[in-house]
């Protein structure tokens, strides 16, 4: 999924990785150049910048923070 997630941006241009609400306790030092949005049980976290994307994406899936459909 990780090559999915950093292929494609939304239609406003972000990387949105979408995460598990545990998240937000490692998001914390990243806060800034992200956007996170609430979406209900999960949080989206959305990016411009590709770089950053891949290493949330990566810090999160080491600790089993994606949340996979």
């Amino acid at each position: 999924m990780s090559a999915d997630v950093l292929r494609r941006r939304d239609p406003e241009g972000f990387f949105v990785i979408p995460a598990r609400r545990e998240a937000l306790e490692v998001l914390a030092r990243f806060r800034e150049g992200l956007i996170i949005e609430d979406a209900g049980s999960l949080i989206l976290v959305k990016t411009r910048s590709r770089s950053l994307a891949s290493k949330i994406y990566r810090r999160l899936a080491a600790r089993n923070m994606i949340a996979v459909p």
